[in-house]
């Protein structure tokens, strides 16, 4: 059964947000934000209830053999809402006065990734593809797993060599043969992280057995940057 709800309800912030930068080894500077939404729980009860297409499908590729990576979009409506688009609105305001860059202030779809594994590797050296998502973006993730119990976040890399495949064929990499990874931001229930989107990063987990089970809940975001900041590195 449908369930209808108001934008601004469901993605309110949080009043009681904690802010703070880490330092990344060799990498740069990366916004964390915990306790960002107000109502993370009906966030994530929504992806619970939702059917989700394929991401990255195509004739060769693993998705949906050996893993499901999917993606929603939650697409903008016309509102009007004061506090429509607020949870945006703060993060335009943190990557200025925080990360210190401009990025272009628009809305922004509410796109989601999901992902859980049919076949888990045995070993944590297997990981998610490192990858670079753009040179004139700023990178978000938001975290929508309510068991704290999972074990998982972003990996950072300093370097990052030659991969063995496409990311679209098959996302496992075995990141000691090829990266040399910096450090991981553990992800926390309704926390969210900031950063520009030309760092090396991938998704980390330490047991992927937990995510047979277990679906992996991410919010993310990619905002541009203004055209005078694109393809500037920290």
């Amino acid at each position: 059964m449908p369930i209808p709800y108001l934008h601004q309800e469901l993605f309110e912030l949080s009043p009681s947000i904690k802010v703070k930068i880490r330092e990344v080894d060799d990498v740069g500077p990366v916004l964390i934000i915990d306790n960002f939404y107000a109502y993370p729980n009906d966030i994530a009860l929504m992806l619970e209830q939702s059917w989700v297409p394929a991401f990255h499908m195509n004739g060769v590729s693993r998705n949906f053999k050996d893993y499901y990576d999917c993606r929603l979009h939650n697409l903008p409506q016309s509102n009007t809402h004061p506090r429509y688009n607020e949870s945006q609105s703060l993060l335009f305001d943190l990557i200025n006065t925080k990360l210190k860059f401009e990025v272009v202030e628009k809305e922004y779809d509410y796109t989601f990734n999901l992902f859980k594994w049919i076949n888990a590797p045995a070993s944590n050296d297997i990981q998610f593809y490192p990858h670079k998502d753009s040179e004139n973006h700023i990178a978000s993730v938001i975290y929508l797993n309510e068991n704290e119990e999972l074990n998982h976040g972003t990996a950072f890399y300093k370097q990052v060599d030659a991969l063995p495949n496409e990311e679209a064929v098959d996302i496992r990499v075995n990141i000691y043969e090829h990266t040399v990874p910096s450090d991981v931001i553990e992800a926390k229930f309704n926390r969210c992280i900031v950063y520009p989107s030309w760092y090396w990063h991938g998704a980390y987990v330490d047991d992927h057995e937990q995510f047979v089970d277990n679906w992996r809940y991410n919010q993310v975001y990619f905002m541009k940057l203004r055209p005078t900041q694109s393809k500037v590195k920290i």
